[in-house]
């Protein structure tokens, strides 16, 4: 009898897991999460306002691995006299918990994007964190996570990146690209719309980069879409040579 029940319920127990895995998506962005490490619970918000903090905003780009963890991440386009909340973003980063990403099933490394927005309304602070950075949805506040590279599918040493500038110095180079994903994280257009300092080919390393790339694809109110948005990538390299004609 003993034997019987304990059969039992192993065989519950396995049937239990083929049933979670059958739920579990085959698709889907890291998120925020709101434990006690996700990102808006690791941000103060009370020292941020007593240190002279008001209404401001910050962007930023962090590489999320499948354990929800930053490995790299990059704050900018902060509003005038957020260099406070800038700094502190970038703290709570390093220190934060995503949930991960799931790609074919999986977990997954992810770049993703996302903007801080800090007020202080009736002496009280309030904090809002948005995994895009479209105005337009940023203006009115939507339900929108702009996609996340799968960050295998970038060929960073076929494009001749060099990120030894990273560490050393070297010369700083900015890009900027027009990506539209379809709904099934399939890229469908990629243009450079920035290339600082242009004539160089960085754009051009940026298009090969990002030439066979896959994402997440956007969720707007829980549902995957199609849409265009703008990826920026940067970084430094030793060689300028000369400008391209």
């Amino acid at each position: 009898m003993r034997t019987l029940a304990f059969s039992l319920i192993a065989w519950l127990a396995i049937l239990d897991l083929d049933q979670l895995q059958a739920t579990e998506p085959q698709v889907q962005p890291a998120l925020i999460g709101n434990g006690p490490k996700a990102l808006i619970n690791v941000i103060d918000t009370k020292k941020l306002m007593e240190k002279g903090q008001r209404d401001g905003l910050v962007m930023f780009k962090a590489w999320v691995n499948r354990l929800g963890m930053v490995w790299v991440y990059n704050t900018y386009r902060e509003t005038p006299g957020s260099e406070l909340l800038k700094e502190k973003v970038g703290d709570a980063l390093v220190g934060c918990r995503f949930s991960p990403a799931i790609y074919n099933g999986k977990r997954t490394d992810v770049a993703l994007l996302g903007t801080v927005v800090f007020v202080v309304a009736d002496g009280k602070p309030h904090l809002r964190i948005y995994m895009n950075q479209n105005h337009d949805d940023l203006a009115k506040g939507n339900d929108f996570n702009a996609p996340q590279l799968v960050a295998s599918s970038v060929d960073f040493k076929g494009s001749q990146y060099e990120w030894s500038g990273y560490k050393y110095g070297g010369v700083g180079w900015t890009t900027q690209l027009s990506v539209s994903v379809d709904a099934n994280g399939n890229q469908k257009d990629l243009k450079v719309t920035l290339e600082d300092p242009p004539g160089f080919g960085f754009g051009a390393m940026a298009r090969n980069a990002y030439a066979k790339a896959k994402w997440i694809p956007g969720f707007r109110n829980g549902r995957p879409v199609y849409c265009t948005f703008e990826y920026p990538d940067w970084g430094r390299t030793w060689h300028l040579g000369q400008p391209h004609n």
